[in-house]
């Protein structure tokens, strides 16, 4: 049995959570895709369904990372892992040069979220539906700007 990721659900928790007006208006104007773990034309993989990079730890300094807090996981696409750090990285909480160190990692390691090329047209609403979520969570300027932004 294939068992789909807890990104969308986490999507419709947050906004059972929420009357926050701007949230909702941008969270109302999210495309299909992100209501659901997993599209036909898209790749199906093992998705963490809350990744970002608090999620790698290590019991020492000379370990090897792990990953953790894997209660969400299951299968869809593997656009939802790259949502977090390419939300912050619209919204200006991660640098330029840091995103691009990143994502050109991910491809290095053949990553199967996005295709060569443009990755925006890919991760563009997963990373709208990772910023909305995270100001629903913890509203600060920066992420609620983000969200009004997109309206």
């Amino acid at each position: 049995m294939r068992i789909p990721h807890g990104w969308p659900q986490r999507l419709r928790r947050m906004l059972r959570s929420t009357n926050d007006v701007t949230i909702r208006r941008a969270a109302a104007e999210l495309p299909g895709e992100v209501w659901r773990a997993g599209s036909p034309d898209r790749p199906t993989t093992l998705v963490h369904g809350d990744w970002h990079l608090g999620q790698l730890g290590r019991r020492s300094a000379t370990a090897p990372w792990l990953l953790i807090d894997v209660d969400d996981i299951g299968v869809g696409d593997p656009a939802w892992d790259l949502a977090r750090p390419a939300g912050f990285w619209a919204a200006g909480l991660i640098p330029d040069d840091d995103w691009a160190v990143f994502l050109a990692s991910y491809r290095d390691a053949d990553g199967p979220a996005v295709p060569p090329g443009d990755p925006w047209p890919v991760l563009d609403p997963f990373a709208r539906a990772a910023v909305i979520q995270a100001a629903a969570h913890q509203p600060d300027d920066e992420l609620m700007a983000a969200c009004e932004r997109m309206l």
